[in-house]
């Protein structure tokens, strides 16, 4: 996987080969920035579930101030920090659980990518989902990437739907405060 746009285009993106993780289809994640393309310079951003770090990664290649990953697995965050040793960009990296961070953060951020594992329940989704809007800035963006076939969840209140769009078997939904 590379970086799609930016100071870091083309530069390589190491993933751990685990099936309980699955990097996003590059053309999902071109979506998304295509959409969001003039929102990162200067933005504060926040990758849940951050995997492999790409959307936190391509975000600092497009401009992004800082980027905080969230992510349980010890083997993706050292991933992250082995994916971005080569690059001067402002970032951190938090081995947690998402529910933990997000319900004891006061931070604000311009972006939150929430790509949960699939096989996350929609009552699980639907509560992280109310806690993670009071991280949203006035103005902000939070993109969600499912399963196309996943349950419905429910829209914060709040929050309106911004887009949607599917992309293979993956449905991005961004919503917007």
């Amino acid at each position: 996987m590379r970086i799609i746009s930016g100071k870091f285009k083309g530069s390589l993106i190491n993933t751990i080969n685990d099936s309980s993780t699955r990097p996003m289809m590059s053309k999902a994640r071109e979506g998304i920035f295509n959409i969001l393309q003039n929102d990162f310079n200067n933005s504060t951003v926040l990758d849940l579930y951050a995997g492999s770090g790409s959307l936190g990664i391509e975000s600092l290649s497009r401009g992004a101030d800082f980027v905080t990953f969230i992510e349980l697995s010890t083997k993706c965050s050292k991933i992250i920090e082995k994916n971005l040793s080569n690059m001067e960009v402002n970032f951190t990296v938090l081995v947690t659980k998402v529910i933990n961070y997000i319900s004891q953060s006061n931070e604000q951020f311009d972006i939150i990518f929430y790509d949960p594992p699939f096989s996350t329940s929609k009552t699980e989704i639907d509560n992280e989902l109310n806690i993670i809007q009071n991280l949203m800035n006035k103005n902000s963006k939070l993109v969600i990437h499912r399963h196309k076939s996943s349950d419905q969840f429910v829209y914060p209140n709040g929050l309106e739907l911004y887009r949607e769009k599917n992309y293979g078997q993956s449905r991005i939904t961004i919503l917007k405060k």
